[in-house]
């Protein structure tokens, strides 16, 4: 069964720029065209040519320059101000930019240099851990969550990305332990979702009661998410009628849910009824030709119903799609060893 979790941040560098003079004209060469004459840029680019050593004018144009999507040129605004005033706001501003640019290891760096300076400062750590993360050193970023929590018992957010890094370790025992913590101390929404998820896959009954509580609290009933996951459950139970209610729920709710049709179709699969799990496989590859997982399962149902050729031509197509689908690989390599 498909399981929903939410996405992590990605973790951002730009290069030092040592090698940039300390006036606004080195940083205007760098440009590929001529940004900083722009109508909402020349008047604050006139302010730094009036008054360079202001670093205050640099950041207000850092900001400017990334509100714009230019975070390179905002980066070498906020060096500019870095080199001639810095402090530990301005620090976490360029963590804050760094964490835009999607450049964990250089980002790591800069972090270990700023927490010399400010050890103290637990917006750094937290910035460290999810860098340490993106890096996939996951050992260490737990390390630093846990000092993080052994300053501040009370810390929710803390336990609940340590839940996140646990779950890329596999590790769901002490995921779900994190994430009833966090749950415990602040029992927001996209805590219940992923708690509830972990519930639903473990065939905890719990995962109904938080599905409900977020479904009550749902005043649009728009959220597919706590529905899908009490489907999850039922399906995991094997109550498959009360299962197939929740998907089709979904799928009214948002006809292009993918992962409703691929639940829907395994229940049928399981049941032996190949024709009303193959419907449902190819109406969710009719919602998306790119989704891996319809193809994979059109093929297990053409192996079932001995057409290989076909069942052959789904399983390529899913690997086509997604390189890292073993299953298919493995599925194809069957098929051909059975010709």
């Amino acid at each position: 069964m498909k399981s929903l979790f939410a996405g992590v941040m990605l973790v951002v560098f730009m290069v030092d720029s040592g090698c940039r003079s300390r006036d606004s004209s080195s940083s205007e060469k760098t440009a590929s065209t001529n940004i900083f004459q722009q109508a909402q840029f020349s008047g604050i680019s006139d302010s730094i040519k009036a008054s360079p050593k202001e670093p205050a004018l640099y950041i207000r144009r850092a900001e400017m320059l990334s509100h714009a999507g230019e975070y390179e040129l905002a980066y070498a605004d906020l060096m500019q101000a870095w080199n001639l005033a810095p402090s530990e706001p301005l620090g976490e501003q360029r963590v804050n930019t760094l964490f835009m640019m999607g450049k964990a290891p250089e980002a790591q760096q800069v972090l270990k240099e700023l927490m010399s300076k400010y050890g103290n400062n637990m917006n750094l750590k937290r910035r460290m851990a999810e860098a340490l993360q993106q890096n996939k050193q996951y050992d260490e970023a737990i390390q630093t969550y846990t000092g993080i929590i052994g300053e501040d018992s009370l810390d929710f957010e803390a336990y609940h990305e340590r839940a996140l890094i646990y779950l890329e370790k596999k590790d769901t025992a002490a995921a779900q332990k994190d994430l009833e913590k966090s749950f415990a101390l602040q029992p927001l929404q996209l805590t219940a979702i992923t708690l509830a998820n972990l519930y639903a896959e473990s065939k905890n009954p719990r995962a109904l009661v938080l599905a409900d509580m977020i479904i009550a609290r749902d005043s649009a009933k728009e959220m597919i998410d706590p529905v899908f996951i009490k489907g999850v459950y039922y399906a995991n139970v094997k109550n498959y009628n009360k299962a197939l209610e929740q998907f089709s729920t979904c799928i009214g709710m948002d006809w292009k849910f993918q992962e409703a049709y691929i639940e829907k179709g395994i229940i049928y699969f399981d049941q032996k009824n190949l024709d009303e799990a193959l419907k449902q496989f190819k109406l969710a590859a009719t919602v998306s030709n790119t989704f891996p997982d319809a193809y994979y399962w059109q093929g297990r149902c053409y192996e079932q119903l001995g057409l290989k050729e076909e069942a052959l031509a789904c399983y390529t197509r899913a690997y086509a799609l997604d390189k890292n689908f073993k299953e298919a690989v493995e599925a194809a390599a069957r098929v051909k060893s059975k010709k």
